[in-house]
């Protein structure tokens, strides 16, 4: 089986000879989930924000089909024009005096300029995300927002972050190769200090922050000074210490501008009210989505983002 992918240019060896997916595997892997995620996300009828259509710049003049992922306004004209084309062409008798719209007669505005965004994806892996079979879909929902991002919006920086005992910055394709580890350990304080390190990078950027757990934060560092000399505390139930170092975190990510999003997962009431408290705070929003429904969630939130600014 290895020889064969490998053959297909699906794995590559790493430096330390372990077998990974190939960017040929990672792009297939992307394209596939991304796919899901616009399905679900079409079914959504009555659900376009057209409140900042055109926000991201001044119009040119021209235009083009729409694609997954545009934020700029339709082209109202050239639409109805494409429909009433397409439908002249196919009428077996007269033309109806109706108009249907299909996805393909859509153009879009361009505009000059779009908002360059630093996103912040953090994502629970501790070992109850792979308990209670959580873990795909998070793993999912990870592969196609970066895979929205390298092709539809490559001047937005998007970093990971994957957080369980510690947290640490990972690509996509270390994500999807990463184990359930049982550790002790929900540390959402580690990983906001990442996360403001990566929109401190990039000052003049549209900041978001997308964070996906099932879990209250039970751990945090202690004597954190951003260079790795810091230690691991971890209590349950969650030590007061733990709380407020993390709501530290999110005060911090709130001073630099950041959109906050909290993705919650199962029905923790501990969870539930600790990130309703923290969203109230920073002025931010919780979703609960469903298994299935993470990803459409996670990107949908992604692009309303780039709308909202």
């Amino acid at each position: 089986l290895e020889r064969a992918l490998m053959n297909q240019g699906f794995l590559d060896r790493g430096a330390d000879g372990q077998w990974r997916l190939s960017p040929k595997a990672m792009r297939q892997l992307g394209q596939a989930a991304l796919r899901d995620v616009a399905q679900q996300l079409s079914g959504r009828h009555g659900e376009r924000d057209t409140r900042r259509a055109g926000a991201a710049g001044e119009l040119t003049g021209a235009t083009r089909p729409w694609q997954f992922g545009d934020t700029e306004p339709w082209n109202v004209t050239r639409t109805l024009t494409n429909s009433v084309l397409r439908q002249a062409g196919t009428a077996k008798d007269r033309p109806s005096s109706r108009i249907h719209i299909t996805v393909d007669d859509v153009e879009i505005s361009e505009t000059e300029t779009r908002t360059q965004a630093a996103v912040a994806l953090l994502v629970d892996t501790s070992f109850s995300m792979v308990m209670e079979n959580r873990w795909l879909p998070m793993k999912r929902t990870a592969v196609a927002l970066s895979h929205l991002v390298s092709t539809r919006f490559r001047s937005d920086a998007l970093q990971i972050v994957a957080f369980g005992r510690y947290a640490r910055t990972v690509t996509a394709a270390e994500l999807t190769g990463l184990e359930g580890v049982y550790e002790q350990g929900t540390n959402l304080h580690h990983a906001l200090a990442l996360a403001s390190r990566h929109l401190r990078r990039h000052p003049n950027a549209q900041p978001v922050i997308l964070i996906v757990t099932d879990g209250e934060p039970t751990a945090h560092l202690e004597d954190f000074d951003g260079n790795g000399s810091s230690s691991v505390f971890f209590d349950y139930p969650p030590h007061p210490r733990t709380i407020a170092h993390t709501v530290k975190g999110f005060d911090e990510v709130a001073k630099l501008g950041a959109q906050v999003t909290i993705f919650r997962l199962g029905s923790d009431p501990g969870l539930a009210r600790f990130i309703d408290q923290v969203a109230r705070r920073v002025g931010g929003r919780v979703v609960v989505p469903d298994l299935d429904g993470l990803g459409a969630a996670v990107v949908g939130d992604y692009l309303s983002a780039k709308r909202r600014r």
